[in-house]
């Protein structure tokens, strides 16, 4: 992928849901989500992501010591797709979109059509946070929106959205595509990457209503409750692809009726890396 691309792995119908979300936990930043346990057997393990770090609060950062955290620059970069934001908005707003981001366009703030015109008044911070997540193709990181951008992007889209929320919602959204990437490089591990000097994120997209087979497994026999949006993130291992969904579940209040949410990260069951991934991961490998 060309360095030049208006690229962006958020993916726009999502920010709904993602923002009521985002609204809900803001009164538990302080509190760390918890993962239900996981099954112990070898079958439910398959069936069941591993257990993984509790979730960070937005506030605080995943990126590594000396990692630069915010920029002026106005690239054509983006990690967060903005159909997903309204998931999240509605939900904590953010999902993907239903293409993949070489030929989706429309997650750039700055291509965003629509008959809105760009509100340029908006008191709104503009400074965007470089990623941790390294961008394939290109020598440099995914960079994320600044509050600014996602409420034109999204009013752009008729979503009327409300600038006081977008303080809560882009550390929301920064911060779960950080811990994605994290549960991504605990699966990739020792796997060769870090011979070409580690792994890379290609693409991205999502779709809420797209339900995946573990969870729907998880539902209709365990009774646990589906996922409120859904995100497949292409990877890059030395030139080798690796395809990995990331299920978002809701959990119960922690305390004082405070939401909480976490991530089902794994590779996909479509090829057979993905599938010797998960295997070996079952049998403690």
């Amino acid at each position: 992928m060309s360095q030049d691309q208006p690229k962006c792995p958020v993916d726009h119908a999502a920010r709904e849901k993602w923002l009521a979300k985002a609204k809900q936990t803001e009164r538990a930043r302080n509190t760390p989500s918890q993962e239900p346990a996981a099954p112990q057997s070898f079958f439910s393990r398959l069936l069941w992501a591993p257990s993984v770090p509790a979730q960070i609060a937005p506030s605080q950062s995943t990126k590594p010591p000396g990692h630069p955290q915010t920029t002026n620059h106005v690239s054509e970069t983006c990690p967060v797709d903005h159909e997903a934001r309204k998931t999240w908005l509605s939900a904590g707003k953010t999902t993907f979109a239903p293409e993949a981001v070489e030929q989706d366009k429309t997650c750039s703030s700055d291509d965003l059509d629509s008959p809105k015109p760009i509100v340029v008044d908006v008191d709104l911070p503009e400074e965007r946070e470089v990623s941790s997540i390294p961008r394939t193709g290109a020598q440099s990181n995914w960079i994320y929106p600044s509050q600014k951008q996602f409420f034109n992007a999204m009013r752009r889209k008729d979503w009327n959205p409300d600038a006081g929320d977008m303080k809560t919602i882009v550390p929301i959204h920064n911060m779960v595509n950080e811990r994605a990437w994290a549960y991504i490089l605990m699966w990739e591990n020792g796997q060769g990457g870090e011979k070409c000097g580690g792994v890379q994120l290609t693409s991205f997209k999502g779709d809420s209503k797209k339900i995946t087979p573990r969870a729907r497994i998880r539902n209709l026999i365990f009774g646990a409750d589906l996922p409120f949006d859904r995100h497949d993130w292409i990877v890059d291992r030395c030139g080798k692809r690796v395809d990995y969904v990331i299920d978002f579940y809701s959990t119960p209040p922690a305390k004082e009726g405070d939401p909480a949410f976490y991530l089902d990260v794994r590779p996909k069951l479509n090829t057979l890396e993905g599938c010797r991934l998960r295997l070996f991961k079952a049998l403690g490998l």
